[in-house]
């Protein structure tokens, strides 16, 4: 007799995270489920709706859902959200026996409303050519400030979408990057006494009057009018010319 592994829907996805990226915008992440039910899961479904019974008379932008490639999303952002509104959302894993169960998101419910930035990015220090210069630059934010991917995943993740009417990319938590601050230490948790800040309005900057042959490290963190977002996870540690 032919033997074969039965089949059955998936488990419900893991870890299913609910988070506020803009007045307009909400992000749902999650994780795999213990079980892909003897079969591969080739989608992910993401559905939101202004009632926890997911039955409201509402549609499109209020209520809807969206099915996701499992092989290049374990995120998904909800993008023309009023943020005068609660949104419950859900995610379901599918594979060739069907739709799997729900797992509903923690917490249950959110409003959009602004936020703070998402960390800089792609921060580089290298000796700057003056005695005692370094010169530092990053990149605008890539994940807002929750760490949750816009789409995509943790390993590769995508562009969050733009506001209505911008050619922006939401990181900047809804509000515009005014001003970036840097911050530099002869320690690397920044308690030492030979250290300071210097706030820009540019994506790069150059520190002077360190002390030649210290070396430094180095932080940076973006501003808008909400209020500070978190400092770069990396520390940049170069020596002073």
């Amino acid at each position: 007799p032919l033997s074969f592994t039965p089949q059955q829907p998936p488990a419900p996805p893991l870890y299913v995270r609910l988070e506020v990226t803009s007045d307009s915008m909400l992000t749902v992440g999650w994780n795999s489920p213990m079980s892909d039910g003897g079969d591969t899961i080739t989608l992910y479904r993401v559905e939101w709706d202004t009632l926890a019974t997911f039955s409201s008379g509402n549609s499109l932008p209020h209520k809807g859902y969206v099915d996701v490639d499992a092989s290049v999303h374990s995120s998904y952002t909800v993008n023309l959200l009023s943020s005068k509104k609660v949104y419950f959302t859900r995610v379901f894993a599918l594979n060739g026996a069907g739709l799997g169960p729900s797992q509903v998101s923690s917490p249950l419910y959110a409003s959009p409303a602004k936020q703070v930035p998402g960390k800089v990015r792609s921060l580089t220090a290298t000796p700057g050519t003056l005695h005692g210069t370094v010169d530092v630059q990053w990149q605008l934010p890539f994940i807002p400030h929750h760490d949750v991917p816009c789409a995509g995943t943790y390993e590769v993740p995508k562009e969050c979408p733009t506001l209505y009417g911008s050619d922006t990319p939401c990181t900047d938590g809804g509000e515009e990057i005014y001003e970036f601050e840097v911050e530099f230490n002869e320690r690397d948790d920044f308690l030492g006494s030979d250290g300071g800040r210097k706030i820009v309005t540019a994506s790069l900057t150059s520190l002077e009057h360190l002390t030649s042959g210290r070396p430094y490290y180095i932080r940076v963190l973006a501003r808008n009018s909400i209020g500070s977002g978190h400092f770069t996870s990396q520390h940049l540690s170069v020596v002073a010319p």
